[in-house]
């Protein structure tokens, strides 16, 4: 755990890092109450418990959550199938509202593609799967080697989704006794995993814990590997705290030229969250071809799109997080369709290297003049 100290050009501004649930974490705090009323080393001391306390949170979910530990609360679910089981409120929270997302998704987002996701050789955290396979550059010569060819333009999305029955996600059952308890029955040869879902959810934690349950109320922006959450205080008095946050360029390469480090974008957002999904980063070698983590359920392997990233804007993270992925397993065309018909804010950048953006994005765009095609 790392805690950054507010400098002079950012003297209402500390951040700590936290190593958790698979992903770098960082929380950001405006502590301008706080600075009005303490001392610099008061404060410090302050952000050192809240740091802590943060940090057995996570600790508490990964417990919950981790689909890596076969003593977690997930894993001892996925082992206790064709009865009912026991599981704490908030395993039944976010496996409720998973539930909920698969119709919206059209079956495409669903939790319960763990067998999937172990047969294309993601059973260990990702920081641990071999990539020593991999070139320098990410995207090089893939389709001579993968069913993940990110140049083809007719790719599975094109088949046309007319059910989301094959997953039996309806056979799920959820209740809660009149104890209080709550309890999942789970179909036998079925599987979950929760973990996009699970980023989502915390990160939204997080930043309501800061910003409206801890005893100092202070407006901060929750980033779990690219999953952001902004906390706003119920009681907050000043102007509303206006977050900058940069859409980062994806890896890839046109076999000539790899691009610099410049953003896409940057956003200005002062409330809810922003999520981005995509086939550039989370990647790994397996069975002799590249794998990635976004599973289309109608061939229960990982989806070959024309669209690379999407990042998309919602009053929560965990539905940025699920749109996000429901873009990616679309394509360009189907996503920019539904995301303008439900006026939702996202950018996504395809396969050619262009950035698509809806209209609803335009209003939280800084300089949205300068989006244009990332491989120009």
């Amino acid at each position: 755990m790392k805690i950054n100290e507010p400098n002079k050009t950012t003297p209402q501004l500390v951040t700590f890092d936290i190593l958790a649930m698979g992903c770098h974490i960082q929380v950001s705090l405006n502590i301008k109450r706080l600075s009005t009323q303490y001392s610099k080393t008061e404060i410090n001391n302050r952000i050192a418990l809240l740091a802590s306390d943060v940090q057995q949170k996570l600790a508490h979910w990964e417990h919950v959550f981790s689909r890596f530990d076969d003593t977690s609360e997930l894993m001892r679910l996925n082992q206790h199938t064709d009865q009912w089981t026991d599981v704490s409120a908030e395993l039944f929270e976010v496996l409720q509202r998973a539930i909920q997302f698969v119709p919206k998704t059209q079956g495409l987002v669903t939790p319960t593609l763990l067998t999937s996701l172990w047969a294309a050789g993601y059973k260990h955290s990702f920081e641990t799967l071999p990539k020593l396979s991999m070139p320098s550059i990410p995207f090089t010569n893939l389709s001579d080697t993968s069913n993940i060819n990110l140049n083809v333009k007719k790719s599975f999305q094109d088949t046309p989704v007319v059910n989301y029955g094959n997953q039996n996600i309806e056979r799920i059952q959820l209740r809660r006794l009149t104890d209080g308890k709550y309890q999942v029955y789970l179909p036998s040869s079925m599987a979950l995993d929760l973990n996009g879902y699970v980023k989502g959810w915390c990160a939204m934690q997080l930043a309501e814990y800061v910003s409206q349950i801890h005893d100092w109320h202070l407006p901060c922006l929750v980033d779990m590997g690219g999953d952001i959450a902004i906390g706003v205080p119920r009681d907050q008095v000043d102007k509303p705290i206006t977050w900058g946050i940069a859409i980062a360029k994806p890896y890839f390469s046109n076999d000539e030229q790899v691009h610099d480090d410049e953003d896409v974008a940057i956003l200005k957002v002062s409330s809810g969250a922003v999520a981005t999904s995509g086939q550039d980063y989370r990647r790994w070698w397996h069975d002799g071809r590249w794998q990635h983590h976004l599973i289309h359920p109608h061939y229960s392997r990982p989806v070959t799109s024309d669209v690379l990233t999407a990042t998309v804007l919602a009053t929560d993270t965990m539905t940025a997080e699920v749109y996000a992925k429901y873009c990616v397993l679309l394509g360009v065309k189907a996503a920019t369709t539904w995301l303008n018909k439900h006026h939702i804010a996202a950018l996504l950048i395809d396969t050619d290297n262009n950035v698509i953006t809806t209209s609803a994005v335009y209003p939280y765009l800084v300089q949205p003049n300068l989006i244009d095609s990332i491989g120009a």
